[in-house]
């Protein structure tokens, strides 16, 4: 078993940077422990290895684009490779933790992928299948994959002989059990046109990170995954639940706490570096944010209202 960090560390594409697994064996299991009084989110991300997570004690959030999926305890979910997802505390958080476990892995784990089962069987789900699905134990299917995900758990922990074979094994028979739930031909037009979405996504958030401390417009992220400005605020709206220029302010922001943490420079120049050229609105979008002013929020070491 394995402690996952909270914290996770993600590219200009918010492509999680940390390795699951090992580069001969992709796959790793991980319990996991939030405590809401210290953590309220784990921000947007997504990672090429596909996920299966099962609630062990209270609920969590996940997001997914304009979903929103409560999961509480019992419920098993599964997160597709390149989906961007974030975690946070319930709106109504009864219990103050959530404890579950997960796997992730790389789909090459079951096949290579110039193999003829990776073509039939894994990449139809890698490219057209349904971005996530939840399991509540309601179904017989159900039930059946919730206990072959604790069979993959305890070869885990268990740490016996053939313990790779096996999780291969057990790996296998779960992507088996749920080919058919998670590939749904007759949308495969509607899947193609939420992975492009996905992909231009990452194209206009990657420009942002590139260009946020020079002046650009709506139009200049819009052209940067060759879109148009409503196309631009769609793909925003519907992957991160915010628009293109909201998402710049955020970025400029969050920038601008760790240079006032970290560097000697003025005010002015902090807000002219990250992308401010008018230091009073910087000042007053500050505020409004974090409830300090930039001089306040440096003068306290970073502690917030």
């Amino acid at each position: 078993m394995t402690e996952k960090e909270v914290n996770i560390v993600t590219d200009e594409t918010l492509r999680e940077m940390k390795k699951h697994g090992t580069e001969r064996f992709p796959f790793q299991y991980y319990q996991e422990h939030f405590n809401w009084n210290r953590l309220e989110t784990v921000e947007w991300h997504w990672h090429s290895e596909l996920e299966f997570v099962e609630i062990l004690q209270g609920a969590i959030e996940c997001h997914i684009g304009e979903e929103i999926i409560e999961l509480r305890e019992g419920d098993t979910f599964f997160i597709n490779s390149g989906v961007i997802h974030k975690y946070q505390a319930p709106k109504v958080c009864r219990e103050k933790q959530c404890m579950f476990s997960d796997i992730l892995f790389l789909p090459e784990i079951i096949a290579p992928n110039s193999s003829l089962i990776y073509e039939k069987y894994i990449r139809p789900i890698v490219l057209y299948g349904k971005p996530f699905l939840v399991m509540r134990q309601t179904q017989a299917w159900e039930e059946s994959v919730q206990n072959l995900y604790h069979h993959i758990v305890n070869v885990c922990l268990a740490e016996e002989d053939l313990t790779e074979l096996r999780i291969q094994a057990g790996v296998s028979e779960l992507w088996t059990r749920l080919f058919h739930y998670l590939y749904r031909e007759e949308s495969e037009q509607q899947e193609n046109k939420n992975i492009l979405a996905q992909a231009r996504l990452r194209k206009m958030m990657q420009f942002i990170w590139d260009h946020f401390h020079e002046k650009i417009t709506l139009d200049d992220i819009a052209a940067s995954a060759n879109i148009s400005k409503s196309a631009a605020l769609r793909c925003f709206r519907s992957g991160m639940q915010t628009s293109p220029v909201g998402y710049l302010n955020d970025f400029r922001l969050n920038r601008a706490k760790e240079l006032l943490l970290t560097s000697h420079s003025t005010v002015s120049e902090i807000a002219v570096s990250v992308g401010f050229d008018n230091v009073g609105y910087f000042d007053r979008v500050f505020r409004r944010t974090f409830g300090l002013t930039p001089k306040q929020f440096a003068k306290q070491g970073g502690e917030c209202v």
